[in-house]
């Protein structure tokens, strides 16, 4: 029986890590030493960005040996890959070592046989009903969120969760886009356990402010490789859909924290009125900063980091929703806390969240 993903004893299920003996010993794995010489084409001593996609390639064949998928393989996610390059390159330039890379691959083995576990049909993908059933295994209460609704709200999230993921839109998730959740979802998870004692399982709003500010400290190595020369030459990669949630102030200009005043009005959003965050509720919170990020960085084409009369008038006719110029100029007033005349990405998310439902 999993234990309930509460406190300390919060990662579990499809979350659980091999622990920090097994990882200063897998760099002995004969099997990983081997990989490493084999993918160390240029015999630098270390896997570069181009020397790990055909890693990652090969680990994703492996996986969907024997299944439909094999059909019709695909090139590994390169959004995934830079996720684990910036997980395990230590060093700049993206480069893994030698201990680094037998790490990697143990974290792909063990997620691996998570992977094979929930895909009870081998089919060689994860449809929403396998994760909805690992999520719960896993000992979210998803059943627990202010909505109500059971087992039909567990879907919705698993769903939720899930198509958020699905970088080919086809309604399940591949190896490597499983792998993704997991190394985005590792993030969230440690960064709560650091900053939440383990007796409590509802967050304030400076709580919730120092959890996203840690969570943005741990994406930083991840900018500096989106943006490497290197990935350039990557095909598939899209810097508008790599960015994680929280990327608002390393990928732009505008580098400030989130305003308690939007911390306040997330909670209140997603508890339902409450003034406290459970952890459920911050996992759904996590997805809709992801979704909101998308579209923020859709409308602001300039780049600034922070968006202008113009792009919001385009956002709002895109959605189906044109304004006047008096009201737009009215809803850009309202939520430009600090009068600068743009929005900046935490002002849109409060302006969103009025509108929007998770």
């Amino acid at each position: 029986m999993l234990a309930s993903m509460t406190g300390s004893s919060r990662k579990r299920g499809m979350f659980e890590e091999p622990d920090m003996l097994a990882k200063r010993q897998c760099v002995r794995n004969p099997e990983y030493q081997a990989a490493f010489q084999m993918f160390d084409r240029d015999l630098s001593g270390t896997i570069d960005l181009q020397e790990l996609n055909a890693a990652l390639q090969a680990v994703k064949l492996s996986v969907e040996s024997g299944t439909p998928q094999a059909v019709f393989t695909k090139p590994f996610n390169p959004n995934t890959m830079l996720w684990l390059a910036g997980k395990y390159a230590r060093q700049g330039g993206g480069h893994i070592r030698l201990q680094e890379f037998c790490e990697m691959l143990q974290y792909l083995e063990s997620v691996k046989n998570i992977f094979t576990q929930i895909d009870t049909d081998r089919t060689g993908d994860i449809s929403v009903s396998e994760l909805s059933r690992a999520l719960k295994l896993s000992g979210f209460n998803v059943t627990g969120l202010p909505d109500g609704g059971g087992d039909a709200l567990s879907l919705a999230v698993a769903e939720k969760i899930g198509r958020a993921y699905d970088a080919d839109g086809n309604g399940v998730l591949t190896f490597d886009e499983f792998v993704q959740l997991r190394l985005e979802w590792d993030s969230y998870l440690d960064n709560w356990a650091a900053n939440v004692a383990p007796d409590s399982n509802a967050i304030s709003p400076q709580q919730l402010l120092a959890i996203l500010e840690a969570i943005k400290a741990s994406l930083e190595p991840l900018h500096d490789l989106a943006f490497a020369p290197a990935v350039a030459g990557l095909s598939g990669f899209s810097p508008s859909s790599f960015l994680g949630p929280m990327f608002y102030n390393s990928m732009f200009k505008v580098p400030r924290p989130f305003l308690h005043s939007t911390a306040e009005v997330l909670i209140r959003k997603c508890a339902g009125g409450g003034a406290l965050l459970t952890f459920e509720q911050f996992c759904l919170l996590m997805e809709f900063l992801k979704e909101q990020k998308k579209k923020f960085t859709a409308v602001d084409q300039d780049r600034s980091g922070a968006i202008s009369l113009e792009e919001l008038g385009v956002a709002f006719a895109q959605s189906g929703l044109p304004l006047p110029l008096e009201q737009l100029l009215a809803v850009a007033r309202r939520y430009d806390q600090d009068q600068s005349g743009h929005l900046e990405f935490d002002e849109f998310v409060q302006m969103m969240t009025e509108i929007s439902n998770f």
